[in-house]
């Protein structure tokens, strides 16, 4: 017996075709009212827009469903839609929601039993919720079911055309429910699903405020997704509260800086999004610079001044008299501005070092570097006193110690008791180290020069120059002398 196979006769392949039509057409269900189909746009017209449903034909769709509130198309030729079957008699005829002014309880009732969204208006505002028209009968919408969030008033929906979902159909079309929260959470859901995808860090997202608290700013980012912007993320300036930059409501572009794994948190940032204030810290501050500045906290350690927007320096507790320590709190509780000199600036450590500024020194002035040469006699005010030693101002900047030996005074004595703070002095510098950050003082070798100085000064006025204390007894009596003959 041979192994090749007899080829058909044409009679029989044409047999063996209808026969395999015929039983994918019986297997192949037939489209019902409220079944739900899937097709692409094959051709738009102007009024109708045609589908291609598969083997199961054409469907029409009415192209004022597909349009946007100015009347622009939403799909092109070849784009994939889903939409529910409405009637199958002649034609195909689909619908993605039921339009204004249906009629038919069939079609009503084909929506609450698949689903399909229907258009309504509100008509008016009744106990416990809304009347709703759609398709020319009267349905019921409670107030919960009206939106996803509260809303301050109910009259904000009144004569407004929405989509809702039916969600109890009975007595033929005399006790209707419907529920428009039903559509914006599955909406939500859908959107939540592509948003997370876009949800990493470094992305940038349009959001909107939702809430805010003392430690930040609730930004929903869409599909009910969240974010906290905390507060240092706000700005680079200083803020005090977020709503004194924000508002609820407010739309905002966040950046994502970090997504929990564990919890989903979200950590936003607008900080992120704005220019670094200290790209031009260079440009417009300088060492001995007079500016004014926002005290914006106080430390232990000083007080935090923003002499820029976002760029904030310290005025330290050893620059702060203790005399005005006091009404510096008081600045920065109210938020305040003083003046200040700038020290110095580290652009790469991101810190300015500030001093207050001398009295009558207006904001603007750039003074002449004060250079503290040893040898020389200055006058300071007292900062504070240690047991070791007193602490003298002697300018913006400039403070020195005078160890306890080099104050002139007995051992033992209590230098609190005498030498208060601001008391007036005059010092010696005896040394300048740490390239002026450490400055030794003498209280005692100053005294002793000016001593010397008013000394030489009265022997230079009372006898012949350059006689100083060379001057003998004999040289007085006769200057006496002649004081007495000339009398």
């Amino acid at each position: 017996m041979s192994d090749e196979q007899t080829p058909p006769t044409p009679g029989e392949e044409a047999t063996e075709d209808f026969a395999a039509l015929l039983a994918q057409e019986e297997t192949q269900p037939t489209l019902q009212t409220g079944h739900i189909v899937k097709g692409s746009v094959i051709q738009i017209g102007e009024d109708s827009v045609f589908v291609d449903v598969g083997d199961k034909g054409e469907g029409i769709i009415a192209r004022a469903e597909l349009e946007n509130e100015d009347g622009s198309l939403q799909v092109e030729i070849g784009d994939e839609l889903e939409a529910t079957v409405l009637s199958t008699e002649g034609e195909i005829r689909l619908s993605r929601k039921l339009l204004r002014g249906m009629q038919a309880r069939q079609q009503l009732e084909a929506a609450f039993s698949h689903g399909l969204p229907v258009e309504g208006t509100v008509s008016a505002v009744i106990k416990g919720g809304y009347e709703v028209m759609v398709g020319g009968l009267r349905a019921f919408c409670p107030f919960s079911q009206m939106d996803i969030r509260r809303v301050e008033s109910s009259d904000v929906f009144l004569n407004r055309t929405l989509e809702f979902r039916v969600t109890r159909y009975s007595d033929n079309g005399r006790n209707i429910v419907v529920s428009r929260r039903r559509l914006l959470e599955e909406a939500a859901v859908k959107e939540a699903e592509e948003l997370r995808k876009k949800i990493v860090p470094g992305a940038v997202l349009p959001g909107t405020v939702t809430s805010l608290t003392d430690f930040g700013a609730f930004v929903e980012l869409g599909g009910g997704i969240q974010g906290l912007v905390h507060v240092s993320e706000l700005s680079h300036s200083r803020t005090g509260k977020p709503a004194d930059l924000l508002t609820s409501g407010q739309a905002v572009n966040v950046k994502v800086l970090k997504v929990s794994e564990q919890t989903g948190k979200i950590s936003l940032s607008m900080k992120a999004l704005e220019a670094d204030p200290w790209e031009h810290v260079a440009a417009q501050l300088k060492a001995r610079q007079i500016v004014a500045g926002q005290v914006v906290r106080m430390a232990d350690f000083g007080a935090f001044v923003e002499v820029l927007p976002g760029v904030t320096g310290l005025l330290h507790i050893g620059e702060i008299p203790r005399s005005q320590q006091g009404s510096l709190k008081d600045a920065a509780a109210e938020q305040a501005q003083i003046t200040v000199m700038i020290l110095s600036i580290d652009a790469q450590k991101r810190r300015i070092a500030l001093a207050l500024a001398p009295e009558g020194v207006s904001p603007g002035k750039q003074l002449e570097e004060n250079v503290i040469q040893v040898g020389s006699v200055l006058s300071g005010r007292v900062d504070r006193v240690e047991p070791f030693g007193v602490f003298v101002r002697l300018g913006p900047g400039q403070t020195g110690l005078i160890p306890n030996p080099e104050m002139g005074t007995s051992r033992g004595t209590d230098h609190n008791k005498d030498f208060g703070p601001d008391t007036e002095m005059k010092v010696l510098v005896l040394a300048v180290e740490d390239n002026g950050r450490r400055i030794r003082l003498s209280r005692s070798k100053a005294q002793a020069q000016e001593e010397r100085t008013e000394a030489q000064a009265y022997m230079s006025d009372s006898g012949p120059a350059g006689r100083g204390f060379s001057t003998t007894l004999g040289d007085l009596l006769r200057q006496k002398m002649k004081k007495q003959g000339s009398s």
